[in-house]
């Protein structure tokens, strides 16, 4: 990421990176899909075009109107100016085929890591995804730690935590399956 922020080459950069992150993703066409941590829209548009329905939501609400003017005219897609760890959050129980997040728990605390983790297995509906993506192991070196508000934990902290919610789950007719997609040499991670 950080040489997506400072190469001259950026946008093919950030191209590749969303193509590869892209092809990773499970089926998605006709669903109903909830974007956490959506921003400025990097994956909102690429959503977009095969969902039903995207639910954008970002805790900065300049952030999220950016989204908006750039990804506003997919008529699919509804922007929620909100905390993804309020438990008011306009998402109902049992309504969402698939949650996407992109480098947004390694911003949250471990207590917050584990609310909204609750909250997205409530949310999802019987057989779809939650797929997140986390820089994980070590912080960048370049970063001043005053400002770094970051938690680079490792995997097993993020597998405990959706491993403990799926035997929850699992009493119910309900299942769930945790799988490490993808390891990166640069400590990224991808989950389903």
């Amino acid at each position: 990421m950080e040489s997506v922020m400072v190469d001259s080459d950026s946008h093919e950069l950030d191209s590749e990176e969303k193509a590869e992150v892209i092809s990773l993703l499970p089926p998605y066409e006709g669903k109903t899909v909830v974007e956490l941590g959506a921003g400025v829209g990097r994956f909102t548009a690429e959503l977009a075009q095969r969902a039903a329905q995207v639910i954008a939501v970002d805790f900065v609400e300049d952030v999220i109107r950016k989204n908006e003017s750039i990804n506003g005219h997919h008529k699919n897609v509804k922007f929620l100016w909100a905390d993804v760890t309020s438990p008011e959050l306009d998402i109902h129980e049992d309504s969402v085929d698939f949650i996407f997040s992109n480098l947004l728990l390694m911003y949250l605390s471990d207590e917050e890591v584990k609310l909204l983790a609750e909250m997205m297995i409530k949310w999802l509906k019987v057989g779809g995804y939650i797929f997140y993506r986390e820089s994980c192991f070590q912080d960048s070196e370049n970063s001043d730690k005053k400002y770094d508000v970051s938690y680079h934990r490792e995997p097993r902290f993020y597998s405990k935590v959706f491993k403990e919610l799926c035997f929850v789950k699992d009493d119910s007719e309900n299942a769930f399956e945790l799988s490490l997609l993808d390891c990166k040499p640069t400590g990224v991670f991808v989950f389903f």
